[in-house]
């Protein structure tokens, strides 16, 4: 044991030397969409939340992390902020939302784009780009105001860079009032565009603002001194009820994380962790001549769940009763749909396909082959055995295709 001491000494140095260096080096900037409460990156919410308590004075600030149709239960009186790349709750949470609206409620969402039964309500289209940045060139940075002439600026906000700009193509005009546009200048062949990119929906007593820049309530924008001030403008419309910060519908949402991935998301305790391992390897190799005994063979415990899926499969194939078996592995397949991508597979039309495209990554055209083929065999009162290869060929290649 004594010889070994030397290199424990020196694997011990390593250790601290690794981890210190990887503490102190200077880390990149993570330019990924967060709008969390917690996060200092450039597109989280940090800074607009440590400032409530100033823009809404002597107001109740709650901070809700569960879904709109367990939240409102015990709410009234309300202004609901959401903030986040989407928008797209479910249908029982868009009626909830909307029946405590109509009884003289708030909701204020920022958001590039809309979906689902709350967006097919209000007839709510967006567009924009994706990959908009300030180019010198053309000079055709995004021109920012509002309509109020309480709150609009003579000369208008300017947003340079690194900002997705998105804006209304279509809403239900009968009840909606339009408080802010865009403008941009010199945009390739185009001299001047103007598009709608916050409104204001009357639904009952109550109102639903949208506003399509959610970026320009982030961290990155709220520390630029010429732009800060568009953020509490447009904030400025909720009235004095309670604020409910929303720290459910969020893209970089909190989750709940074992200390393991703890460690693997920080650089240098990731960095110690596997020098660990590796130390650990070398000690084995080092000592396991020594200390290694005869393992007896220990036979794995048969897998009866296995087994019995395995006999009932062949059991349904050999009774060629393919039509039970076709529905069963669609039934499986929504299941896993429900649980995976969190989407409603009650209806399964046209806006599921895109869903079902968009969050799984496969392509539009094969979601909508895919779900036409459910769609078809859930009408017909047999099938062939050809059919039924068909179906499972189609459903795993969806799990061979499949991003996430």
């Amino acid at each position: 044991m004594k010889k070994y001491i030397k290199y424990y000494l020196v694997l011990i140095v390593l250790f601290i030397l690794a981890v210190y260096f990887q503490y102190n080096a200077p880390k990149p900037i993570n330019w990924a969409e967060n709008y969390t409460k917690k996060d200092k990156v450039p597109y989280g919410c940090f800074v607009l939340h440590e400032l409530l308590p100033e823009l809404f004075p002597n107001q109740k600030i709650l901070h809700v992390n569960e879904p709109i149709y367990t939240a409102l239960d015990s709410l009234n009186n309300f202004n609901y902020l959401f903030i986040n790349n989407e928008f797209s709750p479910d249908k029982a949470e868009t009626e909830k939302l909307l029946n405590a609206i109509y009884k003289g409620n708030t909701a204020f969402i920022a958001a590039r784009e809309f979906y689902g039964h709350f967006a097919d309500t209000f007839n709510i289209v967006t567009d924009g780009n994706y990959n908009f940045y300030y180019n010198e060139k053309n000079n055709s940075p995004i021109h920012i105001n509002f309509e109020n002439k309480n709150i609009r600026q003579d000369s208008p906000y300017i947003f340079h860079k690194n900002i997705f700009h998105f804006y209304l193509t279509n809403f239900d005009t009968a009840n909606t009032t339009v408080l802010g546009h865009s403008e941009i200048y010199n945009l390739g062949n185009v001299d001047y565009q103007q598009e709608v990119n916050f409104i204001a929906i009357k639904h009952g007593k109550g109102k639903i603002y949208i506003n399509t820049l959610p970026a320009a309530f982030t961290n990155y924008f709220l520390t630029d001194s010429l732009n800060y001030s568009y953020a509490f403008n447009a904030l400025s419309y909720l009235d004095k009820n309670t604020l409910i910060w929303d720290d459910y519908y969020k893209i970089g949402k909190p989750i709940i994380t074992s200390p393991l991935r703890f460690i693997l998301s920080n650089p240098a305790l990731k960095f110690a962790y596997f020098l660990a391992i590796f130390s650990l390897l070398i000690y084995i190799v080092f000592n396991i001549k020594r200390r290694q005994r005869i393992i007896p063979v220990i036979e794995p415990l048969s897998n009866a769940t296995t087994d019995f899926v395995e006999v009932v499969s062949q059991m349904y194939y050999h009774q060629k009763n393919h039509l039970d078996l076709a529905n069963k592995k669609i039934i499986y397949f929504l299941e896993n749909v429900r649980t995976n991508y969190l989407l409603n597979t009650q209806q399964l039309d046209n806006d599921f396909k895109k869903q079902l495209a968009r969050k799984s990554g496969v392509e539009m055209k094969f979601a909508e082959q895919l779900i036409n083929e459910f769609n078809t065999i859930l009408t017909k009162k047999s099938l062939s055995e050809t059919e039924l290869l068909h179906l499972n060929q189609l459903i795993n290649t969806f799990h061979k295709n499949k991003i996430r």
